[in-house]
């Protein structure tokens, strides 16, 4: 008589673990290679950007893959306080960012990814774990439990200005990555996630859909890398441009990509990059493969 063999539990976790961990990796990497994303590094430039181009991003990615699919892992088998589980994976996030400085010799490609991504990761990991499914719903909900109140704290409490965010806030009010995370991702929620997916569902090009996620938080967010780099004067104009450029020429028109390349000569020559907003669609690039995977 064949007996049957159950599955080895941790053997399950550590490969849901794993893949999730691709999954946050292949979202960086298709956030650098749409193209082309004006000031920002592409395949067609290395944007506002001097120190990086799309190997720096791919090295930094790589590093970052194996921590992704670790904070998942803690998501999957930590079963206490949500709050808690976000001080372990920070831990982990240091570790992260030390193997990303050491793939770039030093370069800030990915450190609001390793952030974001850690952070849904791990909240993946949890929702997968409960057997309740993974919707958008219960992924944000989980979120929410791990950070809103730590990431609330914080902001409260900061009185040392060192990253863009930080600076920003002492500066115009503007929350950067935490605010998002507190916000439970709420731009991506609102702005990004809703029009990908209908693209998807629609067969539109990968690329296009990226870019029309890109520009329509880009018309709507206040870019910390811009406000950092420049004022809110800069910002406005931002997002007027990007505004602008959907209603007018769109990304699905004829001339977009002429129109894009000749925008990103106008940004690198001003130094304008939208980061904050790069980082936004690379979170929603990570939410939708989430979603359609495990929903």
């Amino acid at each position: 008589m064949m007996s049957h063999l159950q599955p080895n539990p941790e053997k399950v976790m550590e490969e849901t673990a794993v893949r999730i961990g691709n999954m946050a990796y292949e979202a960086l990497l298709e956030e650098v290679y749409a193209s082309p994303k004006p000031g920002l590094v592409d395949l067609y430039s290395t944007g506002a950007h001097k120190d990086m181009d799309v190997s720096t991003f791919e090295k930094s990615a790589a590093a970052l893959k194996p921590y992704f699919s670790s904070m998942a892992l803690e998501g999957l088998i930590f079963s206490g306080d949500p709050g808690q589980l976000f001080r372990q994976i920070r831990r982990i996030g240091i570790s992260a960012e030390k193997a990303m400085y050491e793939a770039t010799e030093g370069v800030n490609t990915h450190k609001g990814m390793i952030f974001h991504m850690g952070i849904l990761s791990a909240s993946a990991g949890s929702c997968i774990r409960t057997g309740k499914g993974l919707t958008l719903e219960a992924l944000i909900g989980m979120e929410q439990s791990m950070v809103r109140e730590t990431l609330i704290k914080e902001v409260e409490g900061m009185r040392e200005f060192t990253s863009h965010g930080e600076k920003n806030l002492e500066k115009y009010g503007t929350l950067g990555a935490r605010g998002e995370a507190i916000s439970g991702y709420e731009s991506v929620r609102s702005i990004s996630l809703p029009v990908l997916m209908k693209r998807l569902n629609e067969g539109k090009d990968w690329n296009l859909i990226k870019l029309e996620a890109l520009f329509l938080l880009m018309s709507q967010v206040d870019d910390s890398n811009i406000l950092a780099r420049h004022n809110p004067q800069v910002l406005s104009e931002v997002r007027t441009m990007a505004g602008e450029f959907l209603k007018t020429t769109g990304v699905y028109g004829e001339s977009s990509i002429e129109v894009l390349k000749r925008m990103d000569g106008e940004f690198i020559r001003r130094n304008i990059s939208a980061g904050g907003c790069a980082d936004l669609l690379a979170v929603t690039i990570f939410m939708a493969h989430l979603i359609r995977n495990y929903e």
